[in-house]
């Protein structure tokens, strides 16, 4: 999660890290409670605090955040949505 955030950033191409990100995914489904780890990794990462921030910017919507700054970076979503299935 918090290389999404900065390659989404850096405008940088993504590839290295899709494998990394879908082992987040992974840990986040496999874990008896998903919101009260989602809740542990924001208390203790500024840059998942910084990813709640632009998700409550967007009005509470993750795909909506995700969305707009795929494309405030010139990022096509879908490439990225794709390399992640």
């Amino acid at each position: 999660m918090n290389n999404l955030y900065s390659q989404l950033n850096a405008g940088a191409s993504l590839p290295n890290n899709i494998q990394q990100i879908k082992n987040m995914m992974n840990m986040v489904k496999g874990a008896q409670n998903p919101q009260m780890m989602l809740q542990n990794m924001i208390n203790q990462n500024p840059q998942m605090q910084q990813i709640m921030n632009l998700v409550k910017q967007s009005g509470g919507d993750p795909k909506t955040a995700f969305y707009n700054l795929a494309k405030q970076k010139g990022i096509d979503p879908n490439q990225i949505l794709n390399m992640l299935r």
